[in-house]
């Protein structure tokens, strides 16, 4: 016994869920769809029903059942099911179902030429079943055969309805009707309520009965017209069954009308007299047949050939507006349709004009046109040269024989270069192409782009690549040399391949070589390519490598550059797995001092002469952008940044000073005199802790305050720069800190006895934990310092434990608060240096100056 796909759809009942045509056709999704339609559908046997064995595989010549000779008895049951009430069951129109199956009856005694048909025997109207109206049709099946006591034989068919608008098939809904065959000329029937579809749907379901599977059609999403099949696949992965999608066909997807069952299923049931259908043989030298409208009469309608390479059969047969194809035939359904066997011998496979997936289940363009040529898996071509209301006449053309005038047009490119002597055969490729092997390559030729060179290591790539089928596609040109150092490059519907003897050949392709087109190609900054692209980095990014460096891109950055030193410092970052991640642009050349710069996801890598490459990112970027990036006092990093500090605290070096962050106060610079002293007094380790501002200028005679966690430091011309905390410094506030009589601070704390001290341009302040603040000013009395002043609360830090001159102001001390230049660093290279071989590459770094 063969399995039989049991269940048959309709877009008015249900959506099918439609794929993309821009995706990949899942191969676990087809072999799923393959095992619900062909390999799980049930037969009955003595104990019920149950899975049987799967149908073989087609063979070279289609398998054929024998014509059969019977009149099935059929036993109409309307069933009251567990869940339903007698009124539902009263609703089941048995009169309906009845002319269904004298519809049934008609049409398959048609088909048979008058050996087959079926009679209503025995009616049971609304008989109670212990299934339910929702449990699955097998279930339902067995329940009432076993109730009723109805067993399988010779003839006999056994046709259930259920009151409900549709049938569960193995757990889905949306179906309108089952079928199962338990011989070849015996089988049960499901049914839901009627409604327009009962006569279609079970003339439908009766042959599934008489051992036939469903009328499908092939899918392609790319676009494929034919792919050979090979056991339960197709050798096109881009190619799958599409079910139900021969809609011109009665075992194709519901519709009111019942056409004419197609020529491939009608000779593989042994329906009609047998000589319906031409036989011409192996397709070979040109042949030109007539067919006449298939749904009509007579002798050699249709005509079936075999391809010479695949072996498989193909059959023609002309849909015109004639008898049962009258309401369907019409349109872009008129004309020559074009079928073989499908994965499983029982179904048929239409092969239309456009395979491409397509919305919803009604395609109005399913037969082939005059002036259109239909080219097998194996080569053989089809052309339709003419269509009227009583013929079609097509021309067929076995494989290894090219379009006239191709085999003259491949030798007069190989003689063109120099390619030798052919030999072989003519190959077949996709979509209509021909190839043809010489001593010195090949040429190739397509519909679309003519006839191609292609030889050496460029052919070497695309073979690689995998031919026409890659993601190269064709050749669209022949090979052009006269490029930068004896480079050659070929175009391809996918983009190019570039060799040069320095490089060899590689493919350049997509937005990668969008922005190698950018850069001026072997031309430019970035030479030739080295490599073919890599992907596999990090949220499916691609790299490729070139002379100059590499071009890096990635779904969410797109397609940029990465070259020189600029590219070394990204490479000790971790490339894109680091903190800078994909860089966002290519390289951004005229800056300050011949400097550039290149965004990231994560910040900028700034470059310059004197600097070298360092990465700029985060709130230190922020803090130096607001200073005017390189064009301002800080100029341009000399380290990247460096993290380890207290409390987590990070800073980089630029040519005018540092910038410091920490998560408590944020980033802010640190330059000059002001930083000198921050550094003698320990940085963040010492009592002033991190800056929580940066400098602030535009104080009396020109000077310059810098706050920090432990208090600030204050700079002027004549004093040069010291610090200013704890309760010498509320004092010194409280009187008016510069402006007031004391000036500025010409000294640090230092320790007196009993105390601290810290010198002014007008005096001193002295605090002791015993009396407090002192203020003493120059040859005048003290001023009083405020009443918040003259607490005494402890100084911010402890004071120093040796008494410390008060100093004069130095040169140094003198000078501008940026004047103290950060630890220099040599210049680098330039950023088109050497480059590292991969951009996922991460090459150990030189430690940053010390902060």
């Amino acid at each position: 016994m063969r399995r039989r796909a049991p269940h048959h759809r309709s877009q008015s009942v249900k959506k099918r869920r439609h794929r993309r045509a821009g995706s990949p056709a899942p191969r676990a999704l087809a072999s799923a769809a393959l095992a619900l339609a062909v390999a799980t559908v049930p037969m009955v046997s003595g104990q019920g029903l149950a899975p049987a064995q799967a149908a073989p595989l087609p063979a070279l010549a289609p398998a054929v059942l024998p014509q059969r000779t019977a009149q099935l008895s059929v036993t109409i049951v309307t069933l009251q099911t567990s869940d339903k009430t007698a009124a539902d069951a009263a609703a089941l129109d048995v009169n309906a179902y009845k002319s269904a199956v004298s519809s049934a009856s008609a049409y398959w005694s048609t088909m048979s030429a008058g050996r087959i048909s079926m009679r209503v025997d025995k009616v049971m109207a609304g008989f109670k079943t212990a299934a339910s109206s929702g449990d699955d049709f097998t279930v339902i099946m067995n329940t009432v055969a076993q109730e009723i006591g109805w067993t399988p034989s010779a003839s006999n068919v056994l046709l259930l309805a259920v009151p409900r608008t549709d049938v569960i098939v193995y757990g889905t809904t949306g179906n309108l009707g089952a079928g199962a065959e338990t011989g070849q000329t015996s089988g049960l029937v499901l049914l839901p309520s009627p409604s327009n579809f009962t006569s279609p749907v079970t003339a439908h379901e009766f042959g599934h009965v008489l051992g036939l599977g469903h009328a499908n059609a092939l899918q392609c999403t790319d676009g494929a017209a034919d792919s050979t099949l090979a056991g339960t696949d197709f050798t096109d992965p881009a190619c799958t069954t599409r079910f139900y999608g021969d809609r011109t066909d009665l075992m194709g997807v519901s519709q009111y009308s019942e056409p004419q069952l197609n020529s491939y299923l009608y000779e593989y049931g042994g329906f009609g007299t047998g000589n319906e259908i031409q036989n011409v043989g192996t397709a070979g030298a040109p042949r030109t047949l007539t067919l006449t409208p298939w749904a009509g009469s007579g002798a050699a309608r249709a005509a079936k050939f075999q391809d010479p390479l695949t072996g498989e059969w193909y059959y023609l047969q002309y849909k015109a507006p004639v008898g049962y194809d009258a309401p369907t035939a019409v349109g872009g359904n008129q004309g020559v349709e074009i079928l073989k066997g499908g994965l499983n011998s029982s179904e048929s496979l239409l092969l239309a004009p456009s395979t491409m997936p397509f919305l919803g289940y009604y395609a109005s363009n399913l037969a082939w046109q005059p002036g259109q040529t239909f080219t097998s898996a194996g080569g053989t071509r089809v052309t339709v040269n003419s269509v009227s209301a009583a013929s079609a006449t097509v021309t067929v053309t076995g494989g290894n024989v090219p379009p006239p005038g191709v085999a003259d047009l491949m030798d007069a490119k190989a003689a063109q270069f120099g390619l030798g002597t052919g030999f072989g055969g003519y190959g077949i490729s996709r979509n209509g192409g021909w190839y043809h092997m010489y001593q010195g390559g090949a040429v190739i030729w397509t519909p679309a782009n003519g006839a191609m060179v292609s030889h050496g290591a460029i052919r070497s790539v695309w073979q690689a690549l995998g031919f026409e089928n890659g993601r190269m596609g064709y050749p669209t040109t022949d090979e052009v040399g006269g490029l930068k150092n004896g480079g050659v490059y070929q175009m391809y519907e996918g983009g190019a391949i570039v060799w040069s003897p320095a490089s060899g050949a590689h493919e350049s392709t997509g937005a990668i070589r969008g922005r190698y087109s950018q850069l001026g190609f072997e031309n430019g900054v970035m030479g030739y390519p080295t490599s073919g692209e890599t992907p596999g980095l990090k949220n499916g990014g691609v790299y490729q490598m070139y002379q100059g460096g590499a071009i890096v891109w990635s779904p969410a950055t797109g397609a940029f550059e990465s070259k020189g030193a600029i590219r070394s410092d990204w490479q000790s970052l971790a490339s894109e797995n680091g903190k800078m991640g994909y860089p966002t642009s290519g390289e951004t050349a005229g800056l300050k001092g011949g400097g550039v710069s290149q965004a990231y996801q994560g910040g900028a890598i700034v470059w310059s002469p004197a600097t070298g490459a360092h990465e700029s990112t985060g709130a230190i970027r922020g803090a130096w952008q607001s200073l005017g990036l390189e064009g301002g006092a800080m100029g341009y990093p000399t380290t990247g940044e460096v993290p380890g500090l207290k409390d987590g605290g990070v800073y980089q070096m630029y040519q005018g000073g540092a910038i410091v962050w920490s998560p408590a106060t944020g980033a802010h610079e640190s330059t000059g005199a002001i930083r000198a002293r921050y550094g003698q007094l320990g940085f963040e380790n010492g009592a002033m802790g991190y800056p929580t501002g940066n400098e602030v200028p535009g104080l009396t005679g020109g000077g310059v305050a810098q706050a920090y966690q432990g208090g600030a430091i204050v700079w002027s011309p004549a004093t040069g720069a010291f610090e200013s905390k704890g309760a010498i410094r509320s004092a010194w506030l409280s009187l008016g800190s510069q402006d007031g009589q004391l000036g500025y601070p010409t000294s640090g704390e230092y320790a007196v006895a009993g105390g601290v001290a810290q010198d002014y341009q007008g005096g001193r302040i002295v605090w002791s934990p015993t009396s407090g603040i002192t203020v003493t000013a120059n040859g005048t009395a003290a001023p009083t310092p405020s009443a918040s002043a003259s607490s005494t609360p402890t100084p911010t830090t402890p004071a120093p434990t040796t008494t410390a001159a008060t100093p004069s102001p130095s040169a140094t001390a003198t000078a501008s608060p940026r004047s103290t230049p950060a630890p220099s660093a040599s210049a680098t290279a330039g950023p088109a240096g050497a480059t590292a071989p991969s951009p996922s590459a991460t090459p150990t770094g030189t430690a940053a100056p010390s902060h």
